[in-house]
């Protein structure tokens, strides 16, 4: 189905979304169109298709890969795919703007205990504390992104003014070779990368936590229209994905073999990453801090309420 921009951008996001009466007899679409992303906490589509999960639960499902969250959201605003992953930064801007879009389902999920993504020095580096940072480069993969609020809240927090600190963005496989010139001070560095190269790296922060000890780093959605079109494929959609996290959490080594197909790395480097975590339900506490965070920082123009973003699926 293909979503008119401007018709969408008339519609009312915050609309609820309820099924009606018969509703749950309508017929799952031929074949369900999903974004897909080649890194661990966006690879769980990939680990439901391979593991034949999608096929349990009667779906017919094609992937199509994309770089990031924000073309995902893009790909379902324009109708070239029905469902994907993305951050609550990437999908409440869009419903600000009246784009009718919601989530469905919980995806991957950030823990303080395991944190896959941390703000690395050079192993020589004598900087440790937030206001050692003020006049100096901190590398993030995206600006008006999670990672750069993170690091923004850290210094903040930390007691560094963070206007003081110059944030560049640069992908996560120029960093280390970055940090190493000296052309930056600190790196917001994920996995793969965090592990690969762990002898050249002090750990300064884990910055996720200056947002909060847990929160989704990304949740399914859909367009309003297709899930009040398709509320019985969306609910098997859900179901599918939740037992998939409930399998990825438990199996480690497993879903490292697909993880190592989708992304092209050495199966050996993947095993030895701090793997992504599955949520198994779409809990708003979840989504808050994210959204505040962002509203503190601009990113977000208004506070939202999280609970609203999600679809009603009765």
């Amino acid at each position: 189905m293909t979503i008119d921009r401007a018709r969408a951008l008339g519609m009312l996001a915050a609309a609820p979304f309820a099924v009606r009466p018969g509703a749950l007899a309508a017929q799952t679409p031929a074949v369900i169109r999903i974004g897909s992303s080649p890194v661990d906490s966006y690879a769980e589509a990939n680990f439901a298709q391979d593991g034949g999960t999608f096929a349990k639960y009667g779906l017919s499902v094609a992937i199509t890969e994309f770089p990031n969250a924000q073309a995902i959201v893009a790909a379902v605003v324009g109708g070239a795919i029905d469902a994907g992953m993305a951050d609550m930064i990437q999908l409440v801007n869009p419903i600000e703007r009246g784009v009718p879009l919601g989530y469905f389902a919980g995806g991957s999920v950030y823990h303080s205990e395991t944190p896959p993504t941390l703000l690395v020095a050079a192993k020589t580096t004598a900087l440790a504390k937030a206001k050692d940072f003020e006049g100096q480069t901190i590398g993030v993969v995206a600006l008006n992104s999670i990672s750069a609020m993170a690091v923004s809240e850290w210094l903040r927090q930390g007691g560094a003014d963070p206007a003081r600190v110059k944030i560049y963005e640069l992908p996560f496989a120029t960093m280390v070779p970055a940090l190493q010139r000296g052309t930056l001070a600190a790196a917001f560095l994920a996995e793969p990368f965090l592990s690969a190269n762990r002898p050249d790296l002090r750990v300064i922060a884990s910055a996720y936590d200056a947002i909060a000890k847990d929160f989704y780093i990304g949740a399914w959605f859909t367009t309003r229209d297709w899930a009040a079109k398709n509320p019985d494929a969306v609910k098997r959609l859900a179901a599918a994905i939740y037992e998939t996290a409930r399998w990825a959490n438990a199996h480690h080594d497993d879903s490292s073999v697909m993880l190592a197909r989708v992304t092209k790395m050495d199966l050996d480097r993947v095993r030895s990453m701090t793997r992504a975590s599955w949520s198994t339900s779409l809990d708003p506490k979840l989504m808050q801090p994210v959204i505040d965070v962002a509203v503190r920082y601009g990113v977000i123009p208004t506070p939202v309420a999280a609970g609203t973003l999600i679809l009603n699926l009765g």
